[in-house]
């Protein structure tokens, strides 16, 4: 069985101030780990600069002097959106760590930028759907299972007559909606999911006319 190296965190366990704190030192490891840089960058979404800018209002959050919900709401926000940096950016790490010519350094790897990791076996892929959008012409809604709190979705899209698929789109929902495709041609779908067991492989490729 194929094994992969999954990047662990526990970033929910981690208080505000802990967070911002984790969250610097991951930032500062992964900005100068000889691993990370190019042609291996950091994703464009989000960037080490976005996650930066992320903490420093985590950082005035926690710090700010008003007291109540107020103060509880801001810092919630924020500590939201700092966890949801690093959970892309673990799913950065994770997949530089599995690439073929570095699967014997992996643990190195997810060290080298301040995370901690497992080894396992790969999930079962998921079937998903897709269906035109009932209010936007070009508009196509997919589905997959729901993995969990902490799993993520990758979502790739192509014409039938395309060979390369595009980029894919990595999401925290288990629907993603594609957006202005063209009318009348027959597009390609398929997600992969990333959980704590890691990543699936692709699902069953579906092809939908688009309306």
């Amino acid at each position: 069985m194929k094994k992969k190296w999954i990047v662990i965190q526990r970033l929910y366990k981690k208080a505000a101030a802990e967070l911002k704190e984790y969250a610097e030192e991951v930032v500062a490891m992964v900005g100068t780990a000889i691993y990370f840089n190019p042609p291996n960058t950091t994703p464009a979404n989000p960037t080490l600069a976005e996650i930066t800018t992320d903490i420093g209002i985590l950082d005035t959050a926690i710090s700010a002097t008003e007291t109540g919900k107020t103060k509880t709401d801001a810092v919630t926000q924020a500590q939201d959106k700092v966890v949801n940096d690093l959970d892309l950016l673990g799913l950065y790490v994770q997949g530089i760590a599995n690439q073929p010519v570095n699967k014997t350094i992996g643990d190195v790897i997810i060290h080298a930028a301040g995370m901690e990791f497992k080894k396992t076996g790969l999930p079962k892929a998921r079937v998903f759907s897709v269906l035109n959008s009932p209010v936007q012409k070009g508009d196509v809604i997919a589905r997959t299972v729901n993995g969990g709190n902490r799993a993520a979705y990758e979502w790739q899209v192509k014409k039938v007559n395309e060979v390369n698929w595009a980029a894919g789109v990595i999401t925290l929902k288990a629907t993603f909606t594609y957006h202005e495709l063209q009318s009348g041609n027959n597009y390609q779908f398929r997600v992969k999911t990333v959980n704590t067991k890691g990543n699936t492989n692709y699902s069953n490729v579906l092809e939908l006319v688009v309306l």
